[in-house]
């Protein structure tokens, strides 16, 4: 077949398949990303249309533009009100969590080394932490769907949902600091915390200067249809800036971000006379652009898994081993709170790794960090394993969990873009016969007689028209109500849901 029509074809398969997995996981609660993965390991590893090494060519160019969406979406959804309410706890959980599994990873991997030789010798204990950095945070495009499609209680969403949010900023930063450790070396004890100090500082300073000019300049593109594209070169162009000042570009895109996202509220606090917001348009349009990114990069993991086996082997143990390592994060994270056992179990089991991890993962190897040649395949199969646990723990804790109408949607946090969709389901409760009104198209003839016609079991509304000063007596309960002659619809939330036409025959 023709290379190009090859191309076309996949990708229509690649977005056919997304689509479908969003509407399997509104039903299932089984993550859409599965499906992806399974389509990467068809293409890659069983069909063999996919190569590693066409991967790797393109690996470094896609994960620095997908880093970057990765960053806008994870920060823009951070609204700095909700993490006040759930911040105490919800910070506590994403500290002991990442905590926990990035020195558990980094002691394991060091098993990797030796005696078991999957790992290089070159491998020390920074590459450990390297790993248990990317590996320290679950994945918020795949939590808060579920939690939302669910309908758990939101104490419970909002602490494993804002928990996934911190976690996908403190992996990006920490990995980006250890690969500039690793890269630059330091000298001396205190020569690493200096210059992660340093790194850090430039990245929020030229992160937040950049975020207040932007917040103004969002008034000027208020309703432009360029406004996405402009926002991402300018984030594109921000990055390259602050990684040549040897700043953290990862911090800074994420300050950018936070900012941007709780444009409204700072606004109004630095005395904007309009306040600035991001257009929904934006928002829109990146939902769509998150969604393209999500379904070639899962689809990208799931080619990556190949040989060596032994390190795929690997990453399942470690998948199986952040679960384990979780347990005692969410114990001690929740230890004097109200939550139940059941959603004890609950956050113990949402720690799912995705795009984040997945992403990170390339960076060292493309930045030229010694003995990461093998990282991606280990992270992939790691992410993969940590999917199905969710996959399968999810449906099961849930029974045990009641579900609860969404009362105060504004309590939860908003979708992350690219994320599964959850299922709507429209509540509404019919109005009384009794209680509805009829409506006239303009220029319609009025009803003649008395009275309008009424759905069966009403009272008889009087026509405007037929209105006094005086209240008119009652009809005698066995005269007969004439039909409407006029064109009267009724309100489409009342009973019967059908406008009453005038051949329609009278009601007993």
């Amino acid at each position: 077949m023709d290379p190009v029509a090859l191309f076309l074809l996949a990708v229509a398969g690649i977005f056919a398949i997304g689509a479908v997995g969003e509407l399997i996981f509104q039903r299932t609660n089984i993550p859409d990303v599965i499906w992806l993965i399974v389509a990467g390991i068809v293409l890659g590893p069983l069909s063999g249309l996919l190569t590693r090494s066409m991967l790797s060519s393109i690996a470094p160019f896609f994960a620095a533009i997908t880093l970057v969406v990765v960053l806008f979406e994870g920060g823009s959804k951070l609204r700095l009100k909700e993490i006040g309410k759930a911040a105490p706890r919800s910070s506590l959980l994403a500290i002991l969590s990442f905590l926990f599994a990035t020195l558990v990873v980094a002691a394991l991997s060091m098993l990797g080394r030796w005696p078991f030789g999957l790992l290089p010798e070159t491998w020390t204990w920074t590459h450990g932490l390297l790993l248990g950095a990317i590996l320290g945070g679950s994945s918020s495009i795949i939590i808060m769907p579920a939690m939302a499609q669910a309908r758990l209680p939101a104490p419970l969403a909002n602490l494993v949902n804002i928990e996934s949010a911190l976690t996908d900023a403190f992996c990006v930063v920490a990995t980006a600091a250890i690969i500039d450790l690793l890269l630059k070396g330091a000298g001396g004890a205190a020569a690493p915390a200096i210059y992660l100090l340093k790194s850090f500082g430039i990245g929020l300073a030229i992160g937040g200067v950049a975020g207040l000019v932007w917040l103004l300049l969002l008034r000027f593109l208020r309703g432009s249809e360029h406004a996405y594209p402009i926002t991402l070169s300018a984030l594109l162009v921000l990055y390259v800036v602050i990684d040549h000042a040897e700043g953290s570009a990862a911090l800074g895109i994420l300050t950018v971000a936070i900012i941007l996202g709780n444009a409204g509220s700072i606004s109004s606090k630095i005395g904007l006379a309009e306040p600035a917001e991001l257009d929904t348009e934006v928002r829109g349009f990146h939902r769509q652009m998150a969604f393209m990114i999500k379904s070639f990069f899962f689809v990208f993991i799931g080619a990556m898994l190949g040989p060596p086996w032994g390190l795929i082997v690997f990453g399942v143990f470690l998948g199986l081993v952040l679960f384990a390592a979780r347990i005692p994060a969410v114990f001690l994270g929740t230890l004097g709170s109200k939550f139940t056992s059941a959603e004890k179990r609950m956050a113990a089991v949402a720690m799912p790794r995705g795009m984040a991890a997945g992403v990170l993962a390339t960076l060292p190897m493309s930045a030229g960090v010694k003995g990461t040649e093998g990282l991606p395949v280990l992270v992939f199969a790691c992410v993969f394993t940590t999917i199905l646990v969710f996959a399968v723990g999810f449906p099961i804790i849930k029974r045990a969990l009641p579900a609860v109408d969404d009362e105060e949607p504004e309590s939860r946090l908003p979708m992350p873009a690219g994320a599964a969709q959850p299922r709507q389901t429209e509540r509404m409760q019919p109005l009384s016969a009794s209680a509805a009104v009829p409506i006239v198209a303009a220029g319609a003839p009025t009803a003649t007689g008395d009275a309008v016609a009424a759905p069966a079991g009403s009272d008889a509304i009087a026509p405007a028209e037929a209105a006094s000063p005086a209240p008119a007596p009652h009809p005698p309960a066995a005269q007969p109500v004439p039909p409407a002659t006029g064109n009267v619809s009724w309100p489409r939330d009342t009973q019967p849901m059908r406008p009453i036409s005038p051949d329609d025959p009278p009601e007993d």
